[in-house]
């Protein structure tokens, strides 16, 4: 495999990944060390992270609540509300919803 990745490589890998990943629980740091090899990652004090596929301009923002995850899209109007405690589950809906986009 290439050095450098095109973002449409990084979001297959991703996706594999995902599919092999087992259920864990949802911890941030957990969470941001399984993805950072195919996404960047900013985090604010684990309240809020920033992820965008590597190679990629749009990202989205997830914004952890008590009893969910609440999903924006840069540059987008639109929210979505994702109610789960694993990470590939999380995963998962990201990846089917289309939000982690190359």
């Amino acid at each position: 495999m290439a050095l450098k990745r095109s973002s449409l490589e990084n979001y297959v890998l991703l996706m594999l990944y995902v599919d092999s990943m087992s259920f864990t629980k949802f911890k941030p740091k957990t969470f941001l060390k399984k993805i950072r090899p195919f996404c960047k990652t900013e985090h604010l004090g684990f309240k809020i992270l920033h992820i965008r596929i590597r190679g990629s301009n749009l990202g989205i923002s997830i914004d952890i609540q008590k009893d969910c995850f609440v999903v924006r899209q840069n540059h987008a109007l639109h929210e979505f509300i994702f109610y789960c405690d694993s990470c590939k589950v999380l995963l998962k809906k990201l990846l089917k919803h289309n939000l982690l986009i190359p």
